[in-house]
């Protein structure tokens, strides 16, 4: 395996770090016509970008295969934020025009935010330190990318004097890795929404974990 760089994500990745979400969290599934897809994957970037202090991406010949993005409370946002901000609006209604006719599936992409707010509501776990993004592509899991990522921004949040983290993760995830780092479900909700055109009933989490608690159970693991 080639041997793999470990850099913070920059905008020349974005086209690959797009093709890694759409492969994780199936956006493809929702809107399939290619202009409105790309639209639809660019506001899901941009609006990580948009609430992330810190970013690390893995690269391998060339090629972004893995990105994390997280916010510490009190840190400054990552900078671009105007550039962010207009493709965000400008992409959200680029995939309202160009997937009008899947306008109801489309629409149902965007509603998560109603369904973590549900989830903050049910938790008594603290949800200030947020990990925003966590995708690698398929080809290099199992090789330990997605461990070194994880483990990177572990160590941020240690470095910040942080320990309680948050994040949120559905059923088309693989969410038994934040088991095994010791994370845990501190709520879920079911919701139904439209994939392929077809109604299909989707469980969606928050998962709770603790930086310093994490790095003890992946040592313990290991």
């Amino acid at each position: 395996m080639t041997e793999i760089q470990y850099r913070p994500y920059l905008e020349q990745d974005a086209q690959d770090v797009k093709a890694i979400i759409n492969q994780a969290f199936s956006i493809d599934r929702f809107v399939n016509e290619p202009r409105a897809l790309d639209a639809a994957l660019d506001v899901y970037l941009r609006t990580c970008l948009l609430g992330s202090t810190s970013t690390q991406v893995a690269v391998q010949d060339g090629r972004v295969v893995g990105i994390i993005m997280g916010r510490v409370a009190g840190r400054d946002r990552l900078p671009g934020r105007i550039g962010n901000r207009a493709r965000l609006w400008g992409n959200m209604a680029k995939a309202a025009v160009l997937g009008a006719a899947q306008y109801r599936s489309l629409l149902q992409m965007f509603q998560f935010e109603t369904v973590y707010a549900d989830l903050r509501k049910a938790t008594t776990s603290p949800t200030t330190d947020e990990l925003t993004l966590f995708a690698v592509d398929a080809v290099t899991r199992g090789h330990g990318v997605g461990q070194r990522l994880f483990d990177g921004y572990m160590a941020h949040l240690r470095a910040h004097d942080r320990s309680e983290f948050y994040l949120y993760t559905d059923t088309r995830c693989s969410y038994g890795f934040y088991e095994k780092q010791g994370m845990t479900r501190a709520a879920e909700k079911d919701m139904t929404i439209r994939l392929d055109g077809t109604p299909e009933t989707l469980g969606v989490f928050l998962y709770a974990g603790n930086a310093h608690a994490t790095a003890r159970a992946v040592a313990t693991a290991g």
